[in-house]
């Protein structure tokens, strides 16, 4: 009778661990279908944006052994993949590599009063993976040799290139203007390249654009950077001080670039997800990558994520008042 006793324990015991290596399983288990994961991308193809866009998703591809598609939908500032994301199924399978331009400074600048708390109800922000410092700078054979002596112009009109009206450049620039009581005139272009060429060329005063779009020229000396936005050098241009280092204050707020899901998308794929990208982003080759492109490591511990947002839309509803830019770019 001992016998049995024992015996039947034992497959108790033996059934019960098969149960739970049974549940861990599925809990383990990705809770993605077999169809592929499409990464929108607002922007068109062959820009910094899609480089790093077409990175992750090499990354992903490779450790989520899914098919990764990047598809690019350009237009109307990232309305156009904005709309497209936030109507697809919740179910992670279709995502968007946005940044703080598409779902921070687009929304806060519509005319629909309501445009950012609507942003807010149609994503969920499975994580920041990027942020992107900015450089302004000068040609190489300006008078101005650093930041002092451009900010000690307060009765010149001087102008600044940047990607486009409303972009994060376009922000940075009018808020130094504002802040020293400068005249600065934007000049908006289709792209950093052609803003490039015009300060080579000696049509403008200076640019403000993303490290990536100048570094090159710095390191040839055709350009001469002044200073960096953020909290801390750039280990492409090691050189060059951030405007906290010299005294200016204000212009800590980076832009960023982050992965969104559409509301509803359940909490189990948000985490999953959000730990894939964890992975990817904490690979050597992958902040080797970060480096050559001129961004930093976003440092965004999980479920931190909304708070970063929240931040984001006060600092930037902040630069917003004091420089008081509107739809037109004023």
């Amino acid at each position: 009778m001992k016998r049995l006793i024992v015996a039947a324990m034992s497959c108790f015991a033996l059934l019960a661990c098969k149960v739970a290596d049974a549940q861990a399983q599925i809990a383990l288990a990705p809770p993605l279908s077999e169809r592929p994961l499409t990464l929108v991308v607002p922007f068109a193809a062959g820009g910094g944006t899609d480089i790093l866009a077409r990175l992750i998703g090499d990354r992903l591809r490779a450790l989520t052994s899914k098919t990764v598609v990047i598809d690019n939908k350009p237009g109307a500032n990232g309305l156009v993949a904005s709309q497209f994301v936030e109507k697809s199924r919740p179910d992670g399978h279709t995502l968007m590599f946005g940044s703080n331009s598409t779902h921070v400074i687009a929304p806060l600048l519509s005319t629909d009063k309501n445009a950012m708390d609507a942003v807010r109800q149609k994503f969920v922000l499975i994580s920041i993976i990027a942020r992107t410092p900015l450089v302004l700078a000068v040609n190489e054979n300006s008078k101005f040799r650093d930041l002092d002596q451009f900010l000690a112009q307060p009765n010149a009109e001087l102008t600044f290139g940047t990607f486009g009206v409303h972009s994060s450049p376009h922000l940075m620039g009018a808020l130094l203007a504002a802040q020293r009581g400068l005249r600065l005139v934007h000049v908006p272009y289709r792209g950093s390249s052609p803003a490039v060429t015009d300060l080579i060329g000696g049509t403008l005063d200076s640019v403000f654009l993303t490290v990536a779009a100048v570094s090159s020229y710095v390191e040839a000396k055709q350009l001469r950077a002044l200073a960096v936005t953020g909290t801390q050098r750039v280990s492409l241009i090691p050189d060059v001080p951030t405007f906290q280092e010299v005294g200016v204050g204000g212009l800590e707020n980076d832009g960023w670039f982050a992965v969104f899901a559409p509301a509803g998308t359940p909490e189990n794929v948000v985490v999953y997800l959000r730990s894939k990208l964890v992975e990817v982003m904490a690979e050597p080759g992958m902040q080797a990558k970060l480096q050559e492109l001129g961004l930093q490591d976003a440092g965004v511990m999980s479920g931190k994520e909304t708070d970063s947002w929240d931040k984001s839309v006060a600092l930037t509803q902040d630069i917003l008042r004091k420089t008081r830019i509107d739809m037109d770019g004023r």
